[in-house]
């Protein structure tokens, strides 16, 4: 006959395989429920400044830095995303270029954290850019740039899924004030 350690331990085995193949069942059946989300975001304003980064950083201690400042409105319908295996969403606003010494280049432009699915409906206006805009070439001339809605969905178990609006039309960064070309 067993003894009481070997009963427990089949007990325990039996059961984590259980929740085990419970949650992975969980984890597969949350990406097979359709979503339908819609989201966009556009630049208002992009204003190019010129001036100091950080007095600590090195690498950008010259006073000829670009910097750009952007107004901007998101409008996003995301509640599709949130059912019974959704914690949250991550949402970002993207800006994508091109230079010619770095093919491509993504910045953040602005993010927040969406954890109820009253709050998945998104019409906001006049956001400013949360992050600084600087490029490695430190000069913002000839640049285009797309604009693009990002979220990524944290569930509660399984796997993280993510997903992007269309990008804009091409948005332009001016030249700072007083310079000239």
């Amino acid at each position: 006959m067993n003894n009481l350690q070997n009963r427990a331990n089949a007990v325990l085995a039996f059961s984590l395989s259980a929740i085990f193949c419970l949650l992975g069942a969980i984890a597969l059946s949350a990406l097979l429920i359709p979503t339908h989300p819609t989201g966009s975001v556009a630049l208002d304003s992009i204003k190019v400044v010129t001036g100091r980064y950080d007095k600590n950083w090195v690498d950008y201690g010259t006073r000829d830095n670009q910097f750009a400042n952007t107004v901007m409105r998101v409008d996003a319908d995301l509640s599709s995303l949130f059912h019974w295996n959704t914690k949250q969403l991550f949402v970002y606003a993207v800006a994508e270029y091109s230079t010619p010494t770095h093919p491509k280049n993504q910045i953040v432009l602005w993010d927040t954290i969406i954890k109820r699915k009253s709050a998945a409906v998104i019409k906001k206006k006049n956001i400013k850019n949360k992050y600084t805009l600087i490029d490695l070439n430190k000069k913002w001339t000839n640049v285009q740039a797309n604009v693009s809605l990002h979220w990524n969905v944290v569930p509660y178990v399984g796997f993280m899924t993510y997903g992007h609006s269309q990008l804009s039309e091409d948005y332009a960064f001016p030249l700072p004030s007083g310079v000239q070309t």
